[in-house]
């Protein structure tokens, strides 16, 4: 079979899965809006009482499922229901053209919800910290019985035949699987598509990228078809996507998450790791999560994870001092993006923190050269003869990064050469950081670094982005958050051209700048990035408090639960 007619089987597949009370009418799928964000509320398909369950954090679930207030079998319906919605709009104006699930699979998931709700009425106990949580889960995850395809033709229909890691953490603290969420074709891509699934669109404005690769976990969540999401990041894959849909993320240190039974076709590019963590709603649930992943002292033993407990570390109470980076010399960030930190930085002066405007201690092009040399050593073959398999091409995007960035199989002593490099990058930045005491008044050294995610807040379709915002501390390994800027609105007015500005000699700079279009992305929202040091992911998680509670006010407690 053609990959054409695989890839219809495998879409048609996902869509039949869906009930025929939860599809929507044509009313609703042929609209030609660019944003679909508030459908699912507007669309009758859900009851009040679903939205009302679909509309709460994930700490909220917690503890009304923990009280009895809620059932499992109700939760895990209500947000299967707004899944199914999700996935008949985050996709272009063309019939059958899916997109955000790649696997849905509601009965298996309601059985699994009869079982906690079983184990509750028998017990008055949950089952663990996740009882009764409906989740969708990464198609790079194994999911046994589901296929992980990494938006391969070739890798559909080939079931995983046991669960990864952190599905089976998930599963011990009571969740329930419900579904596999897309990525782009082989998994390196800050857009979601590919050949077999389709593009997935921003629901913000569907003209716009959903980010990569973790774009189905991000279009799913910001619909609410999910409280959170687990994703992943080698390159930005959780940070990008977290940000061009206006979540809270986390790309933990690389070994503080098992990654044992992810789908990979660079399983031997172990220099530059991937890691994992979750794109959701708000610092709370992040830091639930991410305690239940972290999963000391069951993962203990697993190979390639530190085992180190997740620790609770206060938010701190004295003022704080941040390092500003805001452009890494090689591609400037859009209007928009400069407006946030410099409102932000304001922010945290009026409330009496330090904020210090830094350039990083080495020239980013060439880090980011060596990045991608690392990550594709034996110039992609094997992604490359994937493809083969499949009968399909390479996606553009992919292939101008190659291109861009010379990719080629390299000499066992070119491979040992970038390693030195790297070794040399981490050096620098931990003298850089240790030293920063001497330029701050303070006299302390900064607590975190305040950065852009990405140079643009999303992108049109196929555009082939410049990933150095996210990449610089994937090959560091520096734990980095994405917080959004909530009250933050992009405008021609606020957000104009800078028409004086002149590209560098950079591709990635005249392209990003010549598509700026504040129209374009007036709905878009705004994150930033906050960067701690390498295994103080807990430290960074209390900076990124006070950071957030100076930008984005607090509305509800977690106390108020308590």
């Amino acid at each position: 079979m053609e990959w054409q007619g695989i890839a219809k089987d495998a879409r048609s597949k996902v869509l039949d899965a869906i009930p025929s009370t939860w599809c929507l009418d044509s009313k609703w799928t042929s609209q030609t809006a660019s944003s679909v964000i508030d459908i699912p509320r507007n669309s009758g398909v859900l009851t009040k009482r679903q939205l009302d369950i679909t509309d709460q954090s994930l700490v909220q679930l917690v503890v009304n499922l923990a009280r009895g207030i809620l059932t499992s079998v109700e939760v895990t319906e209500a947000f299967c229901a707004r899944a199914a919605i999700a996935h008949q709009l985050a996709r272009l104006r063309f019939p059958r053209q899916t997109n955000c699930l790649t696997a849905f699979f509601p009965e298996e998931a309601i059985d699994a919800a009869k079982a906690c709700d079983a184990h509750y009425a028998a017990t008055g106990k949950v089952i663990g910290p996740l009882h009764g949580i409906p989740l969708a889960i990464k198609d790079q995850y194994n999911v046994k019985g589901h296929p992980s395809t990494l938006g391969y033709i070739a890798n559909y229909g080939n079931a995983a035949q046991d669960d990864a890691a952190i599905v089976k953490v998930l599963r011990d603290s009571g969740a329930v699987i419900f579904a596999k969420t897309t990525m782009p074709q082989t998994g390196m891509a800050l857009e979601t598509t590919s050949n077999l699934w389709g593009r997935t669109i921003n629901p913000y404005n569907r003209e716009l990228a959903s980010g990569g690769s973790s774009g189905g976990d991000a279009v799913l969540v910001a619909m609410r078809g999910s409280p959170v999401s687990p994703s992943s990041d080698i390159g930005g894959s959780i940070r990008a996507p977290a940000a061009f849909n206006g979540h809270y993320s986390i790309r933990p240190s690389a070994d503080r998450i098992c990654k044992t039974g992810m789908a990979t076709t660079l399983s031997g590019q172990i220099s530059i790791k991937v890691s994992c963590g979750p794109v959701c709603h708000s610092l709370d649930d992040l830091k639930l999560f991410i305690k239940v992943i972290n999963a000391y002292p069951s993962m203990q033993f697993e190979p390639g994870v530190v085992p180190l407990p997740w620790r609770d570390v206060e938010t701190p109470k004295r003022k704080l001092t941040f390092a500003l980076w805001d452009f890494d010399g090689v591609c400037m960030p859009h209007p928009p993006i400069l407006r946030a930190l410099k409102e932000t930085a304001n922010k945290l002066t009026a409330a009496g923190h330090e904020v210090v405007n830094v350039d990083l201690p080495f020239d980013c092009w060439t880090v980011a050269l060596t990045t991608w040399k690392i990550y594709f050593q034996t110039g992609a073959v094997e992604m490359k003869a994937k493809l083969a398999e499949g009968g399909e091409d390479m996606l553009p995007s992919l292939k101008y990064h190659l291109e861009a960035f010379g990719i080629k199989p390299l000499s066992a002593a070119e491979a040992f050469g970038l390693n030195r490099e790297m070794s040399e990058y981490k050096t620098a930045m931990s003298h850089w950081w240790s030293t920063s005491s001497s330029r701050t008044d303070s006299g302390r050294p900064f607590d975190a670094i305040i950065a852009p995610v990405h140079p643009s807040t999303s992108y049109p379709h196929n555009f082939a982005s410049w990933w150095g915002y996210t990449t610089i501390w994937n090959i560091l390994d520096y734990p980095s958050l994405t917080i959004p800027i909530k009250k933050f609105k992009i405008s021609p007015e606020t957000d104009p051209k800078d028409l004086d500005y002149r590209p560098m000699d950079i591709k990635f700079d005249k392209a990003t700048y010549e598509m700026y279009d504040p129209e374009l992305f007036a709905n878009q929202p705004v994150c930033l990035q906050v960067v701690g040091r390498p295994f103080q992911d807990e430290e960074i998680v209390a900076v990124a408090e006070v950071f957030d509670g100076v930008v984005n006010p607090p509305t509800w407690r977690l106390e108020d639960y308590n």
